[in-house]
């Protein structure tokens, strides 16, 4: 199992350095167009001719990789926000590495789709979808700007982040490809809205929603609001008690007046991957891996840092989210904090069924209580996690 497209971005993340128009070609002598002022190094940089402590190089797992990819039967894409898109070309020329078959061919000759110009990478895969025809879930992007990973939760491309200038390493390499296995396991079918349909489902919450999110769930989609500020990231938000999923019902209709909203009980389609799928409750008292939206750069690495964290306390993505909200104060329907379910894109898309309340429903509805949940639903618990229950002097299982 591998994906059928893998896209690769390029500076910091096929080689170090930038290829800026600006700062190339500039010294005596110059030729024009820019690129024709890229010349071979040696086998893994190449310099500016005008100018030779300007270079690039391609990192060193890059050619292990890409014979990988074609290996295993992919189409290799270039997407970048770089704004030359004749300098990347110039310099993937110089560099050749093995093709599938082992005969050393130049990079540029083994890219089917060479997507590079500066806009929202969104616009970049969009583009390689209508030219192949291909799942964005059976695409996966590998990148150093943590604020392109809007290519996962907008479109549903698998994004793997390489840090610290680092480039992409072989083991990045494989992280990105166990995380789009893990994420291709946990698919079920998705077979419309009659619960019937799904004789394995399992409920797992409620939530109050703006219809335009209703109305994407209710194809078997995923949430691509990205202007409601979300502490965990952008998610569905789900509880365990149908008295508070009304209450944020109101809420939203109250602080966006005009918006019509729904109470929806939230199904996974079949039980059985929802148990085994991967799950985390974090300790509230962790801002620093809550969002920052401070700006688009810190945004992208809010996500990837708790990304990060999670991982560490052995969770790894695709997985869910538990956690302990704050009271909301006056008018909130009973004291204390309250439990939310945090639902990521990818979760949504591949495992989850939205279902409209009525009143009666709402009624009668009961309550889930994901803290009786924790070992039937095998819900990773840190240390960190029960100190913040003790705190607050809440038990947890």
């Amino acid at each position: 199992m591998y994906p059928k497209i893998v896209a690769l971005d390029t500076d910091w993340t096929l080689f170090w350095g930038w290829l800026k128009e600006n700062e190339w070609g500039r010294g005596p002598n110059a030729y024009v167009p820019k690129q024709d002022n890229i010349e071979k190094r040696n086998y893994w940089e190449v310099e500016d001719r005008t100018n030779r402590s300007i270079a690039c190089g391609m990192y060193a797992d890059i050619p292990r990789i890409i014979k990988d990819i074609l290996q295993n039967g992919a189409k290799l894409a270039i997407v970048s926000r770089n704004t030359s898109k004749d300098m990347c070309d110039r310099a993937l020329w110089y560099w050749t590495v093995q093709d599938q078959n082992g005969q050393d061919k130049r990079i540029i000759e083994l890219v089917t789709f060479d997507e590079i110009y500066n806009k929202d990478k969104t616009e970049h895969f969009r583009a390689i979808k209508g030219y192949s025809k291909v799942d964005y879930s059976d695409m996966i992007l590998y990148d150093d700007e943590a604020f392109n990973n809007t290519v996962e939760m907008m479109l549903g491309v698998n994004f793997q982040v390489s840090r610290d200038g680092k480039g992409l390493t072989w083991d990045n390499y494989q992280e990105g490809l166990d995380i789009w296995k893990r994420t291709k396991n946990i698919y079920s079918p998705w077979n419309g809205l009659d619960v019937g349909r799904y004789p394995k489902r399992k409920l797992i919450g409620y939530s109050g929603m703006d219809m335009g999110t209703i109305r994407e769930l209710e194809t078997g989609g995923r949430r691509s609001d990205r202007k409601e500020a979300a502490r965990w990231g952008f998610a569905m938000y789900v509880t365990d008690d149908v008295r508070v999923a009304i209450y944020f019902n109101n809420w939203i209709k109250q602080y966006f007046p005009g918006t019509q909203t729904v109470v929806c009980a939230i199904y996974a389609r079949d039980g059985d991957i929802w148990d085994r799928m991967n799950k985390i409750w974090v300790p509230d008292f962790r801002n620093d891996i809550k969002q920052n939206r401070s700006s688009e750069f810190m945004l992208g690495w809010s996500e990837e840092d708790r990304n990060r964290q999670v991982a560490q306390w052995g969770v790894k993505k695709p997985y869910v989210l538990f956690s302990r909200h704050p009271n909301m104060g006056a008018g909130f329907p009973f004291q204390g904090r309250f439990n939310e379910l945090v639902i990521y894109p990818q979760v949504q898309e591949n495992l989850i069924l939205t279902i409209r309340m009525s009143d009666n429903e709402l009624r009668s509805a009961g309550n889930v209580n994901y803290p009786g949940r924790i070992q039937e639903w095998n819900i990773t618990i840190p240390q960190q996690t029960r100190d913040d229950f003790a705190n607050n002097r809440e038990n947890i299982a």
